[in-house]
């Protein structure tokens, strides 16, 4: 009897014993880890960080390709390869990529209604309008003159058909950064278009390399930007479909015109099919870096961040073809670099201030 009224009590006590223990609080591991503030491990701090940067990088990574593809493509024409054939090449490549990377990724590639077909028809017609004139322009005057034009007029034109199709906004901030970035390229523009060599210039020659470039942005880059910005950020259409239709078409008209309108070389020296290559490979990369930008970022806003292609090409120039610019070519660079700095910085800092509100959100569990 006694040893059960024993046992009864020791276990009374044994049950306070652990009822207490269970509310009052223990240390462990995760306990004394180091945190920060907020909560969030720098490693996640890091990953947000990149990841509001993504389209940026994207849209930065694209005028350093851009640049060097420019390049490759003077050379290559210099050389003495038909323009059209360049660009041919340059197409048939991002197709075979393409053909390369689809089984891979499995995207869809066919559209879901007519609105898709009509803007993937217009993608890839507006690309290929695109690439060609731009390249036809870098074959009569140097990249840095004919970027200063392209890229000079882009933004205010991709901003404007961006608002009439997609009713996308540019706010102020951007505004002050795209326009000292035309202002820069106007400058640089406006010297080189005065460059005493060129007075030797025949009035047609002149001409064309205005016409050109004005042309490529109008009728190819700014629509191309828009279209591109509906299909992949809004529609959430696979870039490589987009490339899948673009670079078949180019490959198949383009094959036709450089046979039809030129004599094409198929037998080139070492150094010229290193050109060529290049040419390719930077086309290719600087294509899917400008549409991955499209994806979380509007088109006038990518537009902007590209006029930084100008002063890329400014340097290129120099190191290249011994291009020395002037001081009021080099003040044009500062104004390029400085509102393209102010459109890239701005627009880092509003998609990282949205990453950190959703995942606020989250952490309360808001909507759930």
């Amino acid at each position: 009897m006694n040893y059960l009224i024993g046992s009864t009590i020791l276990h009374k006590k044994m049950a306070r014993t652990t009822t207490v223990s269970k509310d009052k609080p223990t240390a462990t591991h995760s306990d004394l880890e180091t945190t920060d503030p907020g909560g969030v491990s720098p490693t996640k701090t890091y990953f947000n960080w990149l990841t509001s940067g993504a389209g940026v990088l994207y849209a930065l990574l694209h005028t350093l390709l851009a640049a060097f593809a420019a390049q490759f493509m003077a050379l290559s024409s210099k050389a003495g390869m038909p323009v059209l054939q360049l660009v041919f090449l340059a197409q048939l490549l991002q197709f075979i990529f393409v053909l390369v990377m689809t089984p891979l990724f499995r995207p869809r590639l066919t559209t879901e209604g007519r609105r898709q077909t009509v803007f993937l028809t217009l993608s890839a017609v507006t690309n290929n309008v695109a690439v060609t004139l731009e390249y036809m322009s870098f074959h009569i005057v140097l990249p840095g003159i004919a970027f200063g034009i392209i890229k000079g007029s882009l933004p205010l034109v991709t901003a404007c058909i961006g608002y009439l199709v997609l009713r996308e906004t540019v706010g102020a901030v951007d505004c002050l950064g795209i326009a000292l970035s035309v202002a820069g390229v106007i400058l640089v523009a406006v010297e080189m278009m005065t460059d005493p060599d060129n007075d030797t210039w025949s009035t047609e020659r002149l001409a064309t390399s205005i016409f050109l470039p004005l042309a490529a942005t109008f009728a190819g880059r700014g629509p191309n930007a828009v279209v591109e910005r509906s299909l992949v950020g809004l529609q959430g259409v696979s870039v490589l479909t987009i490339n899948f239709y673009g670079s078949l078409l180019g490959t198949v008209v383009l094959l036709g015109l450089t046979y039809a309108l030129e004599t094409p070389r198929w037998t080139m020296s070492a150094q010229t099919m290193g050109y060529v290559i290049g040419l390719c490979v930077c086309d290719c990369g600087q294509t899917f870096a400008a549409e991955l930008a499209l994806r979380t970022e509007k088109a006038g806003i990518v537009a902007a961040i590209q006029t930084f292609t100008v002063p890329l090409a400014v340097l290129l120039d120099y190191l290249i073809h011994r291009e020395v610019p002037s001081l009021l070519m080099c003040g044009g660079v500062v104004l390029v670099v400085a509102g393209t700095g102010v459109v890239a910085v701005y627009t880092w800092r509003g998609r990282q201030r949205d990453i950190l509100r959703k995942n606020f959100l989250d952490s309360l569990n808001f909507g759930k």
